[in-house]
């Protein structure tokens, strides 16, 4: 049996689907075309219990204004009934819907439309709460959410999940991980035609097609679709895996979801993680049509509904202005590229909310690493920058590009497996295969590649601003030199966690360099290191030295330089950290010697780590040069730094007997002067 609906005017404010106490509120926007007739009716279709087939119930005429139309179905209150819009023959979904019923399976075709639903559940939250670190401290992770656990050897039940994340936590905190970086994980449709080669497109629009596939293509299984081996089909219908595209911006993906309540797996996911010290941050791609205001209210949205600690915008002519401004993002963190962005911060230094995503870092340090001409300025620059008024986000490799391990191991992108013929993805990579084309069993580049990624790793998290770490590049995941994998929801962009075992001299550097980086303010400092002695301790928080201490060569054809930071400037609770650190630089192809300057007293320089571990076997200088406590005589006044590596100095306290040998010479030489 058919219900009568009672239909009466209500406000048009806000937008989409959801209960009063007088009933129903449905307000939404007639989307028109422009052959669309202006008679065509338009409505919604209401599903529930006596009208499973659906009903359709118009809005009247009388209720629109401009192309907002609301009204309100009186003493309505089903909290399981579902819905869609129509207008003539088009049916859509609500954009503003907050649940969808019965969420698909992912990658599914012929599945048909997801009808929306009434959010109605409240959830407990208990006393969690946004974390609001500071960028200086914050140690960012970006990952996408299927392809981090989905593997096989991932090692977690609820594979390429929310819940997998979960899984996953305990090895976030032993990596040193404050703060997750997600790649769109609002609900997008995944199927996409192939009608537009993303060679033609922005990294932002890449597979932005979003279409229904009313046809039914036979869904793999997880192992076949981890097996599979993606040629060039130039007809077939693929998976956006990425999802940079428009889509319902108020859901959370239902097709990352273990269980059938997307909702509340995300919300438990968010939870968990902030429970741990870490910080969920959330990438949003907008493209033109979808307005400031409606940006914004998704942002809220998810600030409010979802805790979330910050966002990363994409798109074009983004309002990063109005998004600053907001006073309900005073302690969000908002991430974008500055030179698309630009925007006056004067009026939000004191909330330091923005982060510029440095591209400037990734071009010129991937051609430090290679041994480029003329970058040793550019090094110096990225080493120190910092901002009062914004985060820097520095990296070295993230979701777009070639991963840390391809940038060592090809020299030009291998996308053939995407199906454009290798003409989708950037040409321009800056990248260098030490010798061989792809995977190679030749001892010598092998470690040749493990100290570039040591090295490239290094300038990431021994630089002032905050580091940005792919998934998997800490024990270094590959994509076999695709660097454009959009479309691969495969092994090809997964996590292979199987590589973890023969990743693990990178993976524990990664985790010592994170270790460090967190114990010693110097490293992370919440201001612009001045390179002065302003503190009169007799060294400045920042110097540069060359062949000979305080000397930096910084011509066109340098590639070596020191760089000392002074733990005096940074504080470890109230008390002032005395360390120094000395970081030799050497990119040249030959060895070479840096001046180091005079430590404090009865304090000497010690080896803390170096990528080249082959050429100072030792954990100390003084195994390093053969040297015990016993034998130690004058200061070192320079180091070796063996070719295209790094290698970090510490001081420690210089034993006692070596001080005494040293006042009784200088006696001596005193006694034989006069």
């Amino acid at each position: 049996m058919r219900r009568k609906f009672e239909v009466i005017k209500t406000q048009t404010y806000p937008l989409g689907v959801y209960f009063v106490p007088e009933g129903m509120h449905i307000a939404a926007v007639c989307e028109r075309t422009r052959d669309d007739d202006d008679t065509l009716e338009f409505g919604v279709i209401l599903y529930d219990k006596k009208h499973r087939s659906g009903v359709k119930i118009p809005f009247p005429k009388e209720s629109g204004t401009g192309c907002v139309f609301a009204m309100l179905l009186k003493d309505y209150h089903d909290a399981s009934c579902s819905y869609l819009f129509y207008r003539g023959d088009r049916i859509w979904q609500d954009p503003y819907c907050k649940r969808l019923e019965n969420p698909h399976r992912y990658g599914v075709t012929g599945r048909g439309m997801a009808r929306c639903m009434v959010q109605m559940e409240p959830y407990d939250w208990e006393e969690d709460r946004t974390l609001g670190l500071p960028y200086e401290d914050v140690i960012l992770y970006a990952l996408h959410v299927r392809g981090f656990t989905k593997h096989s050897s991932s090692g977690v039940q609820c594979r390429g999940t929310y819940a997998g994340i979960m899984e996953k936590i305990p090895y976030l905190k032993e990596l040193g991980i404050t703060s997750l970086l997600l790649m769109p994980s609002y609900e997008f449709e995944e199927i996409m035609e192939n009608k537009v080669s993303p060679s033609e497109m922005t990294i932002e629009q890449a597979a932005a097609s979003y279409r229904q596939i009313p046809e039914h293509t036979p869904v793999k299984s997880d192992t076949e679709v981890e097996n599979a081996i993606p040629g060039p089909k130039s007809n077939a219908r693929r998976v956006n895996y990425w999802g940079y595209q428009k889509g319902l911006y108020y859901i959370p993906k239902s097709g990352y979801a273990y269980s059938k309540d997307p909702v509340t797996e995300y919300k438990d996911m968010i939870k968990a993680l902030h429970r741990s010290g870490i910080e969920v941050l959330m990438q949003f791609y907008f493209p033109p049509e979808i307005s400031p205001m409606e940006m914004l209210e998704i942002l809220k949205y998810w600030i409010l509904e979802y805790h979330i600690d910050g966002f990363h915008v994409l798109g074009t002519d983004l309002p990063i202005d109005l998004f600053a401004r907001e006073p309900l993002l005073a302690e969000t963190k908002l991430l974008t590229i500055q030179q698309y962005c630009p925007t006056n911060t004067d009026y939000i230094m004191s909330a330091r909310r923005l982060g510029w995503l440095s591209e400037g870092f990734l071009y010129d340090m991937r051609r430090v690493l290679k041994g480029d001409d003329n970058l040793i300025n550019q090094l110096i620059f990225h080493m120190r920058n910092n901002r009062t008024d914004t985060g820097i986000i520095n990296y070295i490799a993230k979701w777009d590009g070639m991963r840390l391990r391809d940038l060592v191991s090809y020299d030009r992108k291998h996308n053939e497996q995407n199906g454009e013929n290798n003409q989708d993805g950037t040409d321009y990579n800056c990248s260098w295969n030490c010798g061989v084309e792809g995977k190679t069993r030749r001892k010598y580049i092998a470690d040749l590649r493990m100290r570039q990624m040591k090295n490239a790793l290094s300038l990431v998290f021994l630089s002032q601003g905050t580091p940005l770490l792919y998934s998997g590049d800490e024990f270094g995941n590959t994509q076999d030199g695709n660097n454009n994998p959009y479309c691969q929801d495969n092994a090809v962009a997964w996590i292979k966690w199987n590589q973890l075992e023969s990743g693990r001299e990178l993976l524990d550097y990664t985790k010592a360099l994170i270790a460090l980086r967190r114990a010693h303010p110097i490293l992370h400092s919440r201001e612009p290191l001045k390179g002065m002695d302003y503190l009169s301790c007799g060294y400045p928080d920042i110097s540069f030295h060359g062949r000979e201490a305080w000397r930096p060569d910084t011509s066109p054809v340098s590639r070596s330089i020191g760089i000392m930071y002074c733990g005096w400037y940074g504080e470890i609770g109230k008390e002032k950290d005395d360390t120094l650190f000395y970081i030799g630089v050497n990119f040249h192809w030959k060895g070479n010697y840096l001046g180091l300057p005079q430590p404090p007293k009865g304090k000497e320089w010690t080896l803390f780590a170096t990528t080249d571990p082959q050429e100072y076997p030792g954990s100390s200088v003084e195994e390093a040069i053969g040297q015990s406590d016993d034998e130690a005589v004058e200061p070192m006044q320079e180091i070796y730094v063996s070719p295209r590596s790094m290698a970090i100095y510490t001081v420690k306290d210089r034993p006692v007997a070596a001080d005494k040998r040293k006042s009784l010479r200088t006696v001596k030489e005193k006694r034989k002067s006069e």
